[in-house]
């Protein structure tokens, strides 16, 4: 069995949520080769849609890995994974079409993540919790450029991961919603890089890959079955 555990993660995830007072140098051996070192300053858009991307590829990995797995899920649950997936693969159709290259195209994850129902809730909650503070981020930034229609852009976004975070939490039978306020936790996107970090570089203890991401296929296999059970698809977002 690997020594890593779901308790050392999470201590760790809490950790990380701090990375930029602790210095992300420092943490898991990194040199944030996947961000910029940019201290004080706002990320460039680049920068903001490459590390989006990257996110949104691994979620959909995530979440097809789950679909797939041995995590006994039942029939609601399973649906929840897949229009969840799907939305994942939607937020990062859109990030390519706006020129958007993720930094990774294969993932490592926890060795029983996808047996182990407690452990798939809890992580991917952190997962979750990482992206909306990570949208949350974006947003400022777009706010503070007068860039408003990319500013609600991720804000519709950061709303959905968080729906994603309550539809995880559930499944892990925890009070769906526990907060008032969404956790905005970096200053900038990459200041999120230390807590994904494992998952792009397989540097955690007890992590296993790489997992390649989705083909078409499977995209387009789960996005029929997503659309049947009433997924909107075609919702615009503000930067169209």
């Amino acid at each position: 069995m690997a020594s890593w555990t779901r308790r050392s993660f999470l201590q760790g995830a809490t950790v990380l949520t701090g990375a930029s007072a602790l210095g992300i140098s420092g943490l898991f051996g990194i040199s944030r080769a996947f961000a910029q070192d940019m201290t004080g300053q706002n990320d460039d858009v680049q920068t903001i849609i490459n590390l989006a991307a990257t996110a949104e590829l691994f979620a959909s990995t995530h979440y097809l890995a789950a679909i797939n797995g041995d995590l006994n899920l039942d029939e609601v649950q399973l649906n929840y994974m897949k229009a969840a997936f799907i939305a994942e693969r939607d937020h990062l159709d859109l990030l390519l079409s706006l020129g958007a290259q993720p930094v990774v195209q294969e993932f490592y994850v926890p060795e029983m993540l996808f047996s182990d129902k407690a452990l798939f809730a809890q992580i991917t909650e952190v997962a979750e919790t990482t992206f909306v503070s990570a949208y949350l981020a974006a947003t400022r930034i777009f706010a503070e450029a007068g860039e408003t229609a990319f500013a609600v852009t991720t804000a519709q976004i950061a709303g959905v991961e968080a729906e994603h975070r309550a539809l995880i939490r559930q499944i892990g039978q925890m009070l769906p919603n526990n907060i008032s306020y969404a956790q905005f936790q970096f200053r900038n996107v990459s200041d999120a890089v230390p807590v994904l970090q494992p998952f792009l570089d397989g540097s955690g203890d007890g992590f296993i890959g790489p997992v390649a991401p989705p083909s078409d296929d499977e995209v387009a296999a789960i996005r029929a079955e997503a659309e049947a059970l009433g997924y909107e698809a075609t919702m615009p977002y503000a930067a169209m």
